[in-house]
């Protein structure tokens, strides 16, 4: 018999003390609850589209959808649920979280039988092979998400500037843009601002050639990770056209016009249309060296343990979930991609491209896009990333090398450790 690894070990160490009473429980053949981290507009379009489904389809057990806080939230009561024997029936996950619940027999994998060839052709390849185990679609694509770059339209078109194509151009753009009318170092405006931010780095990194694991060795520290980092420390540092932000801060600045131009996830326009002072502009992230971009978001999993017409319904709520109509809403209520190219091409969406320049060519990046690591070890690993390899470097504490090369021992020592728990535990 297969014993705990050492990410089974952690989710026990939770322990049930984090299952509210009654969370985990499913009333038998009354519902079908769908754990997720959307709050706000999305959340609301979510519980619309399931209240749309259940009074349309009129399924013998509906789906509810039950709001779990934020993703941290989520992953704490989804794992601990698990450990105790009592998950939901479906819910959100990400690509790292799915690899040890696959292995562990904890997953009822979703397969693709149930859709129609039609379908499955016209749904955006990446995202099918992010949730892919082999042959098997393990996971169903959900709330995906590309980064894009926002920018203030009237600003631009006085200045007679162009949305960034490269890089380098992101930096000249940023310098025209930073105004600093009395000298003092502290800009009125500066041209972009970014949070510490794991994704921003990561899309320069691939960008670059890089990767963050390559096979068993650790290679965020390598050359392409150093200039990467090196790029985002200079835009603050160097050419003081940046600043460090904490939360949305630099969203807030951007919507009152203290920011000329920030990267943020094509979701971000949902909050913030209704504060902005100018004319939006929505553009492709810029592009140096290999064209790629880093896909996020969840996909919904459906777990062990419930009754077999439970596996039915759950089918056909994604087979309503995937209409292009149903998606178009999802689209324009949540800001989501579409999970079917012909959507982008839906009359319920010709009005939200014509509102916000750019937007349908910022979600075909998804043509270029790939998926963060799907290992377990990159549960951690990104915040260990976060915390002990991109912070200190933005902040100006240690220089881009070192910075990563600590990160990166960190990282490997994280992952040595669960390599040699996993050959212990092995049969």
């Amino acid at each position: 018999m297969r014993k705990p690894s050492g990410f089974w070990q952690w989710v026990s160490s939770i322990g049930i003390l984090l299952l509210l009473p009654g969370c985990g429980a499913r009333p038998a053949g009354r519902e079908i609850p769908l754990w997720h981290a959307l709050g706000g507009p999305l959340g609301e379009t979510l519980r619309g589209i399931i209240a749309q489904f259940n009074q349309e389809e009129h399924p013998p057990i509906p789906i509810r959808d039950v709001l779990m806080g934020n993703y941290a939230t989520l992953s704490q009561k989804l794992m601990a649920a698990v450990s105790a024997g009592q998950p939901p029936r479906l819910a959100q996950v990400y690509e790292s979280w799915v690899g040890e619940l696959r292995e562990a027999g904890k997953l009822d994998p979703i397969g693709e039988d149930f859709l129609p060839d039609s379908v499955l052709q016209d749904i955006f390849p990446v995202f099918l092979e992010a949730n892919r185990w082999g042959d098997t679609l393990v996971t169903f694509p959900f709330n995906k998400s590309v980064p894009v770059l926002y920018y203030n339209r009237d600003l631009f078109d006085s200045l007679g500037l162009s949305p960034p194509a490269t890089w380098e151009d992101f930096r000249a753009v940023a310098r025209t843009l930073t105004v600093d009318e009395n000298g003092d170092g502290i800009p009125e405006r500066y041209g972009t601002a970014f949070p510490v931010d794991v994704w921003l780095f990561t899309i320069l990194l691939y960008q670059n050639g890089g990767h963050i694991y390559e096979g068993d060795r650790v290679a965020v520290a390598d050359s392409p990770g150093v200039k990467a980092l090196q790029f985002l420390v200079d835009l603050i540092h160097k050419d003081h056209v940046a600043y460090l932000a904490s939360g949305y801060r630099h969203q807030d600045d951007f919507a009152l016009g203290k920011v000329g131009m920030v990267f943020g996830t094509i979701v971000s326009y949902q909050f913030l249309k209704d504060k902005l002072t100018f004319h939006l502009g929505v553009a492709p992230l810029p592009v140096s060296g290999r064209r790629v971009i880093v896909m996020a978001g969840t996909n919904l999993a459906m777990f062990q343990g419930g009754a077999p017409e439970e596996r039915a319904i759950v089918h056909r709520f994604l087979r309503f979930f995937l209409r292009r109509d149903v998606q178009a809403q999802w689209v324009r209520g949540t800001g989501y991609l579409p999970l079917r190219r012909s959507v982008l091409d839906a009359p319920e969406l010709a009005s939200f491209f014509e509102e916000v320049p750019g937007m349908k060519e910022a979600i075909l990046q998804v043509d270029y896009a790939v998926t963060e690591p799907r290992r377990a070890v990159w549960f951690t690993g990104r915040r260990y990333l976060s915390t002990e390899g991109l912070e200190p470097a933005l902040r100006g504490v240690l220089s881009p090398a070192q910075a990563l090369k600590r990160a990166a021992r960190i990282l490997q020592n994280d992952l040595d450790r669960r390599r040699a728990l996993a050959r212990r535990v092995r049969p």
